[in-house]
């Protein structure tokens, strides 16, 4: 955990003290410290310093000597009333764990502590004590108190720190602290804290407009939903809102929210129509259910225009996060940032040009050329594959984005983004080319086998993704692929759940899953099966000089990168095409061949 030295925050509660910076460099090795930790409201402390399964809390007070030559008594008396707060809350919530709390004034010596003196000696660490810390670390472990069970201590840091843990992951790559497992109206949950890395930028927040970049499973949404929680906990008197463009993606991180921030009334997940209609309710907008119904877009876009004639004052929110920017449109998030406070606001977009899979794709505009960013976080770590299937997913960028350029020389950057793989091993990614539907389905059928039988894994961490439902044929048929695989699966006795927008990382999966490639955007699997390719309308650019030809084709390129990384140890895509016939094929055998 020292590597979070590196926060850089122009918030007072994360700012990182040049004390802090040099605490951090001269702790012992066989200490964990977990940064800037909000253990109850009102209280927000620098660090968490534990050794041996005892906990320290520690804050540094960059009180200087004349300033405390005036207020000494006064401020002795705050950080006593903050270490009783303290205290008492942990007395209340936490009575089996063990603490203490250092107030730590690096430029000032104590020599009055007018009736405090118990107080002083064993909570504040003037400019004397901190020096001969900072020379011999293990004086610190004087002010320790009792060891703590692990397990409870585990538990109590989840429960003070639920910003820095993410719920359900693939990994357990924090090998510092416990992987947490527990149980909630009967569904299992595992909560893994992230790595330093991820802390740190967790944890960098700054005022105005915050672009986090990263292709897919670098852990954009982990990070904005981390930001949000601790905002939210800094701030218990202002609220945050964080916005997705799909139901889907709104209901996880809300659940992710309840599950891990309880006291989280200050804190709102919508989609901009969730927020609209909200909004609607609130101020008596003008809705007719009917026009609704008839022309969602038009009466939609009514609300929005009479949202912003009747709510006169809309700074509402400190802070608003909106994942998955490139999915949304550009007056969406304008009439979004009109309800940001007007000072010292946190307006954090995430984005992924190659993630967006809807119809407005356009590979020659500057997407977000209408933010002025403040700040700028690009991430480029994969958390989620392991490292043969980021192979395969890297060479695919390099093809996909060799093949844009090769028609487009104006295209000078990288529109698909390698990531650097944090984990090893894993099965080379493979194409399986068939004859027809039928042998597309037996395909399918053996290599369920194969997964379950041969590698051991749960029908539930297998997904089936087709791109469509259904799709009509040239000759006016029309293929009902799903039908087709459910009959299959029912014949071979093989449990499945169908995927849609209810289904989420935290929904219980009895069964393989089976879903369009719409429905497993915000979910990961161990196993995915990639079929039906043909199903896609752009296998080739017929006129390279059409833009619109080309950002189609780009459209479906985005289709295949998202569903390739959805899996984290096997991918086995299957169709009937070869590479003469589809371009999108040929970049995909290309990428299977080193």
């Amino acid at each position: 955990m020292r590597q979070n030295i590196k926060i850089n925050s122009q918030l007072d509660a994360l700012k990182v003290k040049e004390v802090e910076k040099i605490f951090y460099e001269n702790i012992g090795d066989n200490t964990n410290v977990v940064p800037k930790v909000t253990p109850f409201k009102g209280i927000n402390t620098d660090l968490l310093y534990i050794k041996d399964n005892k906990i320290l809390f520690v804050k540094f007070m960059d009180t200087s000597e004349d300033l405390f030559s005036i207020l000494d008594e006064e401020l002795i008396e705050v950080m006593n009333e903050e270490n009783e707060l303290l205290k008492l809350k942990m007395a209340q919530l936490h009575s089996n764990i063990s603490f203490n709390y250092v107030f730590i004034m690096p430029y000032v010596d104590i020599e009055e502590t007018y009736d405090f003196e118990d107080f002083v000696k064993n909570n504040i660490i003037d400019k004397s004590k901190i020096n001969s810390i900072i020379n011999n670390p293990n004086e610190l472990d004087n002010y320790l108190k009792n060891e703590n069970n692990e397990i409870e201590l585990n538990l109590f840091i989840l429960d003070i720190c639920p910003e820095y843990y993410e719920l359900n992951g693939e990994y357990h790559l924090n090998k510092e602290f416990k992987k947490i497992t527990f149980t909630q109206d009967d569904y299992n949950y595992t909560a893994n804290m992230l790595t330093d890395s991820q802390l740190q930028k967790s944890l960098s927040i700054n005022y105005g407009n915050t672009l986090i970049e990263g292709p897919t499973a670098s852990g954009k949404t982990t990070i904005m939903t981390s930001r949000a929680i601790k905002l939210a906990r800094i701030y218990p008197h202002h609220n945050f809102i964080i916005f997705t463009h799909t139901k889907q993606l709104c209901t996880q991180i809300r659940e992710s929210v309840n599950l891990l921030y309880r006291d989280n009334a200050n804190l709102e997940v919508h989609t901009v129509s969730s927020f609209v209609f909200k909004l609607a309710k609130k101020y008596n907008l003008i809705l007719d259910y009917g026009l609704l119904k008839k022309d969602y877009e038009k009466t939609f876009n009514n609300l929005i225009k009479q949202a912003k004639n009747v709510i006169k004052n809309k700074r509402m929110f400190k802070g608003i996060f909106i994942d998955e920017v490139e999915c949304f449109e550009q007056k969406h998030v304008e009439f979004i940032q009109e309800f940001l406070y007007e000072k010292k606001y946190i307006f954090n977009i995430s984005y992924c040009e190659s993630l967006n899979i809807y119809n407005n794709v356009n590979i020659f505009k500057d997407q977000l050329n209408y933010i002025k960013f403040d700040d700028k976080i690009l991430l480029n770590e994969n958390y989620r594959q392991k490292r043969t299937i980021i192979d395969f997913s890297n060479r695919f960028c390099e093809n996909a984005n060799n093949y844009i350029k090769s028609i487009r020389n104006n295209i000078n950057r990288e529109i698909y983004r390698p990531v650097k793989p944090i984990m090893n091993e894993g099965v080379n990614a493979q194409i399986v080319k068939v004859d027809d539907l039928e042998d597309q389905i037996n395909a399918i059928l053996w290599e369920i086998e194969y997964l379950v039988k041969n590698k051991g894994i749960n029908y539930s961490d297998i997904a089936i993704v087709f791109p469509y439902n259904k799709k009509k044929l040239k000759n006016g048929k029309t293929i009902y692929f799903q039908y087709l695989l459910k009959k299959a699966l029912d014949d071979a006795s093989i449990p499945y759940i169908i995927g849609d927008e209810n289904l989420t990382k935290h929904v219980k999966r009895n069964g393989i899953t089976i879903s369009n490639l719409y429905f497993i955007k915000s979910l990961e699997y161990k196993a995915v099966v990639f079929c039906e390719l043909e199903m896609l309308y752009n296998q080739t650019i017929n006129e390279e000089n059409q833009d619109y030809q080309v950002n189609d084709f780009v459209g479906d390129l985005n289709k295949i990168y998202m569903v390739i990384n959805k899996a984290s140890e096997y991918l086995t895509i299957i169709t009937t095409f070869n590479e003469k016939a589809s371009e999108l094929i040929r970049i995909l055998v290309n990428s299977i061949n080193k």
